[in-house]
Formats: C-alpha cells, structure tokens, sequence
C-alpha cells in the first residue's frame, strides 16, 4: 500500500470511500460525513492524506484549521484560550476491506509529526462518540486525553479529545476506572477527571491538578 498526500483530483475519490464507509455502519451516528465543499476546505489547507491499493483510495485521514469564530469551537471545552494554534484531528475513512491493518494509527502519526514540523499549533482537538470504541482506541495510542465529555452537533453525545503538542498533561492519583457507557458518570464529572487510557472495557479517568 502507498501513502500520499491528496489533492483536489482526489476528491471525487474520497467522496465515494466517505459514501462507502457510511453505507456500512449499523449505526450512522458514529460518523459525521463531510459535504464536498468541506473536503474542498481540507484539502486546500494541506493535512490530508490517504492510502492506495493499486490506483483505489482505501484510507484516509485528514486535519482542520477552524475559524477562531467556530460555533462550537472544541478550544471552548477543551478551556484553550489562543484558538489561532488549535488544529482539529478531523474525519477518518477505512474501507472495511482493509480495516485491522493499523492504517487509522499509521496516518495520525503522520499527520501529527506534519502538524509538529509546522510550528503552527499548541493544540490538536477533536471529538469521538463514547460507543465509537475504535476511534477511541486509536487517539489514546496516539496520546489524546479525554477533557470533556458533553453534548456537540445538534445535541449528540461527544468525548472532547486534546493532544497538548507543549506540555505533558499530569495526571493525579490513582485511575478510576469507569465503564465507556457510563456517559452519565462522565458528563457529571468531565469538569474534574481526565480519561488517560482504555483498559478492556474501562477508561483510566485521573484527576485534574
């Protein structure tokens, strides 16, 4: 398989793999599609990647610079104040016929270390569905900490995921381990823990110095 960056020519290409993925999932909660104008905007501010087999386009993933003036700005749960070097970790596609390969992981740290060459951000942010257990696997191995947990797009439930590119963030004590679908322990407490890491099917939550 092959890595490369994509291009305005790939854009019908990666619509169609968008379209793919969505049609497979039982539940289409867990992912908010991108209109093509969106990928437009991704494509041109350059963090996107992808990942052929032959000529197909089976993966990709990309990142986004969003207005300061977001509604929603992820920088307001995560409490950042210079949104100007907030960078979001946005929207991963994997066709099922290439799933369990670790592309998902393998393309983050790409676009991570892309993100670090920069210079451009402090922050890197983005949003999972608690149930989403993939996804959320991937950006713990890639180093996010849960920040919050809350309601975001139109009233859906979303773990507030913050990768902090200057500083480690500490952790307090030891791990309270709570169930992923416990989602009411963590909208409650969101405000006070941190989630670290997922151990079967608990997140590490440790308190905030």
């Amino acid at each position: 398989m092959k890595f490369r960056d994509l291009s305005l020519s790939d854009l019908d290409a990666v619509l169609e793999l968008q379209n793919a993925v969505y049609d497979s999932l039982e539940d289409k909660e867990v992912l908010q599609i991108l209109t093509r104008e969106e990928f437009e905007g991704v494509i041109n501010q350059g963090y996107i990647i992808g990942v052929f087999k032959g000529q197909s386009l089976v993966a990709t993933r990309s990142m986004y610079i969003p207005q300061v003036d977001e509604e929603e700005h992820l920088a307001d749960d995560a409490k950042i104040q210079n949104k100007e070097r907030v960078i979001y970790s946005e929207i991963t596609f994997i066709d099922p016929a290439s799933r369990g390969q670790g592309l998902q992981t393998k393309m983050g740290e790409a676009l991570i270390q892309r993100v670090r060459e920069s210079g451009n951000f402090d922050h890197i942010l983005t949003t999972v569905m608690p149930t989403n257990i993939p996804s959320l696997k991937d950006k713990f191995k890639l180093g996010f900490k849960i920040v919050k947990t809350t309601y975001k797009y139109g009233g859906k439930k979303r773990h507030v995921l913050l990768l902090d590119l200057l500083n480690e963030i500490e952790l307090i004590g030891e791990a309270k381990k709570i169930h992923f679908e416990d989602t009411e322990w963590m909208l409650n407490n969101s405000e006070y823990y941190i989630g670290d890491s997922l151990t079967d099917k608990y997140i590490n939550y440790y308190k905030k110095k």
